[in-house]
């Protein structure tokens, strides 16, 4: 399929993936995919990890994306705000900005979950030593809090939410998904900068920084939540209102 100028990030690495599942579910998408759809519609003016043409010339080809260093320089003032902030006042200061990174969009997912009636155990999965954030739906955890190193080992039934890089899908399949969505990305000059990057810092996104992420990480629950989590939480919340 061509690629079109005007196409958005979000429509070039989430298309395939989107328009299959919902050829094979068109009544209603998963709760899954719109915990996805949720992140990404309220970070929609973008990442500041993710930018065009920093190392080579910008192909005609390539979609438009905002401006990354502003983006960042927005996600960085807005963490200020957000460092003492509640769940509520957390979704509702990245609502605003409209910008994000895993961080952001991932921790957008678990509140979507969290709002559902009768939601499933869902984590929130940090990668180390590399920084990367997602979700995983219906997986155990290990008894030292972390995750299976290769993820042919996690549970059938377990799904990743990756709004960063527009995933929702089994857990099995997310490394060959990952490679796939960075090999379209470099495709179309799109670039990343690492955690902890200088200013100026830009790679192709499918370096093997990037490309080997996923295997050569430990994974490490950040966040666990449940129903009764979610209720605990809201009911204190509501305690401390005068």
């Amino acid at each position: 399929m061509p690629l079109q100028r005007s196409a958005s990030l979000q429509s070039l690495v989430q298309f395939q993936y989107v328009h299959e599942a919902s050829r094979a579910a068109p009544q209603q998408p998963s709760i899954a995919q719109a915990a996805l759809r949720f992140a990404n519609v309220h970070t929609s003016s973008g990442s500041g990890n993710i930018g065009v043409g920093h190392l080579s010339a910008i192909k005609p080809w390539t979609p438009s994306l905002p401006d990354a260093d502003e983006v960042d320089d927005i996600i960085r003032v807005s963490r200020q705000k957000r460092k003492k902030y509640n769940i509520e006042d957390y979704v509702s200061e990245v609502k605003k900005v409209q910008v994000g990174n895993c961080g952001e969009k991932s921790k957008l997912v678990c509140y979507f979950l969290s709002q559902q009636p009768g939601p499933p155990v869902y984590y929130r999965v940090s990668l180390w030593p590399n920084s990367h954030n997602f979700v995983v739906m219906d997986q155990e955890l290990g008894a030292e809090g972390g995750f299976p190193d290769n993820f042919s080992d996690w549970n059938d039934q377990a799904v990743i939410i990756d709004p960063w890089i527009g995933i929702c899908a089994p857990a099995r399949h997310y490394p060959e998904l990952w490679q796939m969505k960075l090999d379209t990305m470099a495709a179309v000059g799109i670039e990343l900068r690492a955690p902890f990057h200088q200013e100026g810092d830009w790679v192709k996104a499918d370096v093997p920084y990037w490309k080997n992420m996923l295997e050569r990480n430990k994974k490490y629950a950040t966040d666990k939540h449940n129903l009764f989590a979610s209720c605990l939480s809201l009911f204190l919340y509501s305690r401390s209102i005068p």
